[in-house]
């Protein structure tokens, strides 16, 4: 395209050239013409001689006026491309990116560059949802369509909120944390809308939005003391048995129950039989009338 620029200057500069020649050649041929009047006359008609002579003057002083504009002009229209130059501006087409990112460019300059290959640029934000379609129309007659996730847009208009919904309701089904959502997440390469990573506060907001009910919720019996399959949170054994919830966690710690929980900081399923259940509530009753010898008893 610069070629042809160029091409198409020197073309424009022909034309002129023509037009510069044309004026040299009418001036020349007006200054010819008086001299031949001027040399026509006859000596004795004196009078008719200094006119002749004076215009003759003036039609060589506009030869030596036009022949110093076109020179001037010849001096800053000169558009002949050289055989290197040819070959520089070729090498700048096919290393844009050099050109592009060269610290002497200017904004001005990038500007410039894109309207030399871009015609326009059609946008629609509202064909897809949380894309952003482009469509270019190149100056060539070419046209090329890209679809761009939009940033910062609300989960509803997320591209990507089908696909994220479905992994989340995977691993919420794995029992996972929302921190191990969020990591999981993290690590497959999701990202929010904004482009940023998940954090635990994220895939929180996401369960509330898409109805993902947290364990409490889903699985426990509605005064929050066991389990739908029959197992104790903490607060339930330690009512169950009469003894605070320290209690219950020092014997989770010390190996005395077992029981698991999904993370620290998450509730405990904590499985006993009737006849386990029995036998603690027997040690607690003895416990609790012989202090002395629960102290003794590794604070059985």
């Amino acid at each position: 395209m610069a070629l042809a620029a160029c091409e198409q200057l020197e073309r424009e500069v022909e034309a002129l050239e023509k037009q510069w020649q044309l004026r040299l050649e009418r001036v020349r041929y007006e200054a010819h013409r008086a001299h031949r009047q001027y040399d026509a006359v006859e000596p004795a008609n004196r009078l008719v001689a200094r006119a002749l002579e004076a215009q003759w003057e003036e039609r060589l002083r506009a030869v030596e006026r036009a022949e110093r504009d076109y020179a001037i002009w010849k001096k800053d229209n000169s558009t002949a491309i050289t055989a290197q130059e040819r070959a520089e501006i070729l090498a700048i087409g096919e290393d844009l990116p050099r050109v592009w990112y060269a610290q002497t460019t200017t904004p001005a300059d990038r500007k410039h560059l894109l309207r030399l290959v871009v015609k326009a640029v059609l946008v629609d934000q509202k064909r897809q949802r949380g894309k952003l379609w482009v469509q270019i129309n190149w100056q060539s007659g070419a046209r090329t369509v890209h679809d761009i996730d939009r940033l910062r847009v609300s989960y509803q208009a997320y591209s990507g909120s089908d696909r994220l919904q479905e992994r989340l309701c995977q691993l919420h089904a794995e029992r996972q944390t929302d921190a191990q959502m969020a990591a999981t997440l993290n690590a497959e390469g999701y990202r929010t809308p904004s482009g940023r990573r998940f954090r635990g506060k994220n895939v929180w907001y996401l369960r509330q939005l898409w109805g993902m009910p947290g364990e409490r919720a889903s699985e426990m019996t509605s005064d929050g003391l066991r389990w739908a399959n029959g197992s104790y949170t903490v607060r339930g054994l330690g009512q169950a048995l009469g003894v605070p919830k320290s209690t219950v966690h020092r014997w989770l710690k010390q190996g005395r129950i077992e029981g698991a929980h999904l993370a620290p900081g998450r509730l405990w399923r904590i499985q006993l039989t009737d006849e386990q259940i029995h036998t603690l509530r027997g040690q607690v009753s003895r416990a609790t009338r012989t202090p002395f010898l629960c102290r003794n008893d590794n604070g059985s």
